[in-house]
C-alpha cells in the first residue's frame, strides 16, 4: 500500500447536510468501526481496488464493502 492517499473517500451527504452513513457508523461497536475503517483505508491508499472490498454503483459512485458479524 502506498504511503499517500490515492483518492479521498467521502460519505453520501443529503441536501439537508445529514450524512446517514456516518450516523450509522457512530452506532457500531469499536470492533465494527475498526473493520470498516480498515476497509475504507484500503480503498483510499490502495486505489484502484475491486471486489470484494469495492465495487462501482455507476455515475462515479463506489461502494466500500465490509464483512461484519451481524
Amino acid at each position: 500500500m502506498d504511503s499517500e492517499k490515492q483518492i479521498t473517500v467521502r460519505f453520501y451527504r443529503q441536501p439537508s447536510g445529514n450524512e446517514p452513513v456516518r450516523d450509522w457508523l457512530k452506532g457500531l461497536t469499536p470492533k465494527e468501526r475498526l473493520i470498516l475503517g480498515t476497509d475504507i483505508k484500503t480503498v483510499e491508499f490502495g486505489w484502484p481496488v475491486g471486489l470484494p472490498v469495492c465495487r462501482s454503483l455507476g455515475d462515479e459512485l463506489w461502494e466500500v464493502r465490509s464483512n461484519l458479524d451481524k
